[in-house]
């Protein structure tokens, strides 16, 4: 092998490994997630006298029901890419829209139940298909996917600065449930969106420019084969780490309680 075929393999080889570390950056250090506290709804007192009388008593459990949500509220991945794909698939637009916005509201309820079980707490979570029983004396969070948004795939991975960000917002109910009454307790809101990460093309240093297109397209390549998994779920990650939140601020609503030490509590990213 002559030297400049070395040098050729071993940029190609740096320029994938740059756009690689670059994917696994955006992920765990550019997605953000804020939290909006909302005035709740006080209930009437004759209606839910024994819910509003057990808010201070411990809770047998604490339900996490998958969060509702309507198709025209989800928006999948708009890159040329997957809209190419789409054309040969059997399925319906809204079916698309319906299995992420299912899959999103599971890894969401998931994610709650395992930061509350790790802070001390019994949560169990409640598929969106299931039935609630309102017997019992237990917290029930539940909410609504008010905007699920994949953003563009590609965009975000050439571009990024914000470009085809994906974004994911919600509305959180908790209630205290005792024997068929409920009563309020937290109302808040969430926003999470992708980051504004550089990408590929900010990523790539002046050698690799200087090779040409083939070796960008060749580790844009290798980094979608080898990190595809990244972006076909930076949804479900923005789900996940919307889930850590909304179970961080129950962690403060359960210590305040006295439910939990107040060590156990987390702290929270308030909207500004």
């Amino acid at each position: 092998m002559n030297s400049y075929s070395s040098r050729l393999i071993s940029t190609r080889s740096g320029a994938s490994f740059t756009v690689l570390v670059m994917l696994a950056t955006v992920l765990s250090g550019c997605a953000t997630v804020s939290v909006t506290p909302q005035p709740i709804r006080p209930p009437e007192a004759a209606a839910a006298m024994n819910a509003i009388e057990a808010e201070p008593t411990y809770p047998a459990r604490i339900e996490v029901r998958d969060f509702d949500f309507v198709v025209n509220d989800v928006t999948e991945n708009r890159s040329p890419l997957n809209r190419g794909i789409d054309l040969f698939k059997r399925s319906s637009e809204d079916q698309r829209q319906d299995a992420i916005g299912r899959d999103v509201g599971a890894a969401l309820s998931k994610e709650i139940v395992k930061k509350l079980d790790r802070a001390g707490l019994n949560a169990v979570r409640v598929p969106r298909d299931s039935d609630i029983s309102f017997q019992g004396n237990f917290l029930l969070v539940t909410g609504r996917l008010v905007e699920v948004d994949e953003g563009n795939r590609f965009t975000r991975i050439a571009v990024g600065l914000g470009a085809g960000e994906s974004r994911l917002a919600t509305e959180v109910h908790v209630y205290r449930v005792t024997n068929g009454e409920r009563a309020e307790v937290l109302e808040f809101r969430t926003r999470a969106n992708s980051g504004k990460m550089p990408g590929v093309a900010a990523s790539l240093g002046v050698g690799e420019m200087f090779v040409g297109p083939i070796t960008l397209l060749t580790g844009v390549e290798d980094a979608l084969s080898s990190g595809q998994k990244i972006y076909v779920s930076q949804i479900d990650y923005l789900a996940g780490e919307t889930g850590n939140e909304v179970a961080k601020y129950l962690s403060q609503y359960a210590a305040a309680e006295g439910w939990i030490p107040m060590s156990k509590a987390k702290s929270v990213h308030l909207a500004s």
